[in-house]
């Protein structure tokens, strides 16, 4: 199975502000309300199921978050982890805050399956203002 895991930068300034960002809404007849993130990550949807947001105040919190990555993140961390890039740590500097979304081709059903075709210059519909600083893609065997 093929899968996917994007990671924006954001400049949210506390745990707060990060929240609001990715917080999506309805109106009253029930219709979704895209979140502010989703809109300048120029996407149409995605399923939140799928989503973490850190907020990563400084450089020790930056170092685990690349760490948790590299050992913690991933169901089969000996496939993914080399697919972590060597520059994300200096990617994510200029950014306090990063979201992440998790996709898959999985033969039960895809799962953000839009992320596979996004470029790590944004998606593709103008200058995305949350910046795509990496995108991994890596396969495992499905069980």
């Amino acid at each position: 199975m093929k899968h996917v895991v994007a990671i924006w930068g954001a400049n949210c300034r506390s745990e707060e502000e990060l929240a609001a960002f990715v917080e999506s809404g309805y109106t009253e007849d029930g219709d979704a309300i895209p979140s502010e993130f989703v809109s300048s990550a120029g996407l149409s949807w995605i399923d939140e199921d799928f989503m973490e947001i850190h907020w990563l105040p400084d450089e020790e919190s930056c170092e685990a978050f690349v760490q948790y990555l590299k050992l913690d993140y991933a169901s089969d961390p000996d496939q993914f982890a080399p697919q972590v890039p060597d520059s994300l740590r200096e990617s994510m500097a200029p950014y306090p805050s990063v979201i992440m979304l998790y996709g898959n081709d999985s033969r039960y059903g895809s799962v953000n399956e839009a992320l596979f075709s996004l470029a790590e210059s944004g998606s593709g519909a103008g200058q995305p203002s949350v910046p795509l600083i990496a995108k991994i893609v890596y396969e495992t065997e499905e069980r």
